[in-house]
């Protein structure tokens, strides 16, 4: 597959960026499918995504599974294994399937079967940072059989991928355990200027953090993870469900994770993503101030 014809289930954020970048990279031809092309709330930022990114929208997945060999899944976590069933009639040998959702080992392991039952290979992909910050070059680890037809044409624009192995899950438990580290810190720092901003006191606890834990800008820090709760709290409390199940599935208690899942839950329940226009904040002070002025 050295000149995919590639294709995105989904195209939000994550997908949008990647294309963009894919695009002026010199990738032609990329198209993309999302169902919110039938959602009159959702249908206007879904067409203006797709023509700052230079990508053709298709009218179904059925279209653009037509017209693409490559076909990269990102979509909500939550329905990664129902939009793989949804794409499976209209898979065959000449498709590869990548899912890059942040669901559990478990749930890429039922994509793989449902995309290999259909004649199609899967490659499993974990994101392994944000997207926003480095687009298309964005760290990825895959698993899989095909994952060296996928490096093979996606690392000439400039991806970053690295083999994983064949073994479907590996690649999500990696992300998963990580993400018991980076989402713990999102909601620990959430709840620690919350409750500091009551005193009007949560630079100098940032400040004070800094002198405990030095080379790292903790209020930017804070910034950039609790900007992420108000954006995409909803989506990132999920993938921390997923880490709870996981570890459950282990005979670990999942403690720490579930209360993490729990607290950025809350920061995402108060649809500060409509608030700053899908942008994200310039401070944290401004999400800790949007949300109490939704409580009073």
């Amino acid at each position: 597959m050295t000149s995919p014809r590639l294709g995105f289930i989904g195209f939000g954020e994550a997908a949008s960026l990647i294309s963009k970048g894919l695009g002026e990279e010199g990738l032609e031809g990329i198209r993309a499918y999302d169902i919110g092309l039938e959602d009159t709330s959702r249908c206007e930022l879904v067409i203006r995504r797709a023509e700052e990114a230079g990508v053709e929208l298709a009218v179904s997945t059925e279209d653009l599974l037509d017209k693409c060999n490559l076909v990269i899944a990102a979509v909500t976590s939550s329905v990664a294994v129902n939009v793989a069933k949804e794409a499976a009639p209209y898979l065959s040998e000449r498709h590869i399937y990548a899912d890059i959702n942040s669901v559990s080992p478990d749930a890429k392991k039922q994509v793989g079967q449902i995309v290999e039952t259909s004649g199609a290979r899967f490659v499993e992909v974990s994101v392994m940072a944000a997207v926003p910050k480095f687009g298309h070059r964005v760290p990825l680890v895959l698993c899989g059989p095909a994952v060296e037809e996928v490096i093979n044409s996606l690392s000439p624009f400039g991806m970053v991928m690295e083999d994983f192995g064949p073994e479907f899950g590996r690649a999500a438990a990696f992300k998963m355990f990580r993400s018991i580290m980076v989402k713990g810190m999102e909601a620990l720092l959430l709840e620690m200027v919350l409750a500091a901003s009551e005193y009007d006191i949560a630079d100098r606890v940032l400040e004070s953090v800094e002198e405990g834990y030095p080379g790292i800008d903790w209020a930017a820090l804070a910034t950039y993870l609790i900007g992420r709760t108000a954006i995409h709290g909803d989506r990132r409390s999920h993938e921390m469900e997923e880490v709870s199940a996981t570890l459950k599935s282990l005979g670990i208690d999942p403690i720490m994770a579930s209360a993490a899942a729990k607290r950025i839950k809350w920061g995402g329940s108060f649809g500060l993503r409509e608030t700053f226009n899908d942008k994200a904040p310039d401070s944290y002070k401004d999400v800790i101030d949007a949300i109490r002025n939704m409580q009073d």
